[in-house]
């Protein structure tokens, strides 16, 4: 299709000038996570892409190497989420990276390898699935590919409620187009550069 193959070629171009621009911001982030708390200097989990294929998502490493006093899983940031709030984990910099998302920064590489897309409903890990409410909902989220930002991270991010995200997610799914595509990625730009922002930092 003519729209998926112009899309792909906007992620690669947008995706290779953000990294030759952002290349100093990358060294300087990954030196400043080696220097106050070592390695390694990625977090690599596995998440669902397109046709629920499992791919390796790469983030700046927030959290500590070292484990912390035990962890009350019971405090997530929503129903379905692996997420905790005010996890005790998070290291002083991993904070301001998440309030920032500049720990997505190496997410780049998976949309010039094709796992993900600038735009679409962020990939999940297999865990948040299975708790999914519905199926077929789960079904057709898979069915696109994930995107570094969207419809749900504009609005929220994972402070929303479960069927929210799902009901937005899947607005950006029946109406994916090239303006629309474009359109989120300028408000993204806009939300990420504006000074009086505030945000959850979890994505």
């Amino acid at each position: 299709m003519l729209q998926r193959f112009v899309i792909r070629l906007f992620d690669l171009t947008f995706a290779l000038v953000a990294l030759i621009i952002g290349s100093p911001f990358l060294i300087l982030i990954a030196l400043s996570i080696w220097i106050t708390d070592g390695r390694p200097i990625f977090f690599i989990q596995k998440r669902l892409g397109r046709d629920g294929v499992p791919f390796n998502l790469i983030k700046f490493r927030t959290m500590r190497v070292q484990p912390v006093a035990k962890v009350d899983d019971t405090d997530k940031v929503n129903s379905y989420s692996i997420k905790l709030r005010n996890d005790p984990r998070i290291t002083p910099l991993g904070a301001f990276l998440r309030r920032s998302s500049l720990d997505e920064l190496p997410q780049l590489f998976n949309i010039i390898a094709g796992d993900m897309s600038l735009v679409g409903p962020r990939p999940w890990v297999p865990d948040e699935y299975d708790a999914f409410p519905s199926d077929w909902q789960a079904e057709k989220r898979l069915k696109v590919q994930p995107g570094l930002t969207g419809i749900a991270q504009i609005s929220g991010r994972s402070d929303l409620p479960i069927e929210k995200i799902i009901t937005l997610d899947l607005d950006w799914i029946n109406s994916v187009s090239i303006r629309n595509y474009l359109t989120l990625i300028f408000q993204t730009a806009f939300k990420v550069f504006r000074p009086s922002r505030r945000r959850s930092g979890v994505y």
